[in-house]
């Protein structure tokens, strides 16, 4: 009999992600997402071992989220719609952030909890650490939140309780779209190490965390992080490597980044991960994974 596992936010990267690793393993996947699997992911989804009940809804919607239980508790659960607002959005509509971020997991829960569900597992946000990553010393998940952001203090009120809509497109992204359309990008600014999170790891993380029995999770809180700090170079050299020459030029598309790239930004140590489920593969590994898999799917970039 095939697992069930609930995913919300299963349109953005991480979450179409996770709907493959899951795929993979043969279970039966209840994908929820405002705008639905996209239909190039929704085809590569078809020729593997699971299932995919695919939902268009709003997390908001309380019986959109009680709809995910019927016809029996699923396996697991996982909270993964987030409004990651910029500046405007926090400003202008801090009630849909509160609502998607943190009142809508907190909803999942207590039905999970009503269901029995055996696991669940909700994303947080470096947001929520606020000036922790800039002090200098690596970030531990023993370290205390301190969030300066709305999107920041409902990503730390989740860690709290619980213990795909974007503002900026990722950088990665950014400069891949722009190699295939041959677009030429403006200099990168000087500095720029940042938080990276390699989605197919991430994936593979999380199935670990809904999966492990022998023996389970150890901890209430992971950071699926690499370990390490990312430039956007690195995803210049990789596509280099594989024989993709991003033009750089002034006046050419400007990769935006939501945070200060002047300030050095500490990395998230994945000291647990590693230690109770496998360390995470390099920056380098990382941005040619990335670069190779773009060049294989052109068609998801074109627009």
């Amino acid at each position: 009999m095939k697992k069930t596992v609930v995913i919300t936010g299963a349109s953005g990267f991480i979450g179409l992600n996770l709907v493959e690793v899951f795929m993979r393993r043969g279970w039966r996947v209840r994908a929820l997402s405002f705008d639905g699997i996209p239909a190039l992911a929704a085809a590569e989804f078809a020729v593997l071992p699971g299932e995919l009940d695919d939902r268009r809804g709003d997390v908001r919607d309380l019986a959109a989220l009680e709809a995910l239980f019927e016809g029996g508790a699923p396996d697991a659960v996982i909270a993964g719609a987030a409004i990651t607002s910029g500046a405007a959005r926090e400003r202008e509509q801090p009630s849909a952030i509160f609502d998607v971020n943190l009142l809508a997991p907190v909803r999942l829960l207590e039905i999970a909890a009503r269901h029995q569900v055996p696991r669940m597992l909700c994303f947080s946000s470096t947001s929520s650490m606020g000036e922790l990553p800039f002090l200098g010393q690596p970030v531990r998940e023993t370290d205390l939140p301190r969030p300066l952001t709305f999107y920041g203090a409902t990503k730390s009120a989740l860690e709290t309780r619980a213990t795909g809509v974007r503002d900026t497109l990722s950088p990665p992204l950014a400069i891949v779209e722009s190699a295939l359309a041959g677009v030429p990008i403006a200099p990168l600014p000087a500095g720029g190490a940042r938080d990276y999170a390699y989605a197919p790891e991430v994936a593979e993380q999380v199935a670990w965390l809904m999966t492990a029995s022998s023996p389970p999770p150890q901890h209430f809180l992971y950071q699926l992080s690499p370990g390490f700090t990312w430039y956007a170079r690195a995803m210049l050299d990789a596509l280099a490597a594989e024989g993709v020459v991003v033009r750089i030029e002034e006046g050419g598309r400007r990769i935006e980044f939501n945070d200060d790239l002047t300030r050095t930004r500490s990395p998230l140590l994945a000291d647990r991960i590693a230690q109770e489920f496998r360390a995470p593969p390099d920056a380098a590994a990382c941005s040619r994974a990335y670069a190779r898999w773009a060049l294989a799917h052109r068609e998801w970039f074109a627009r």
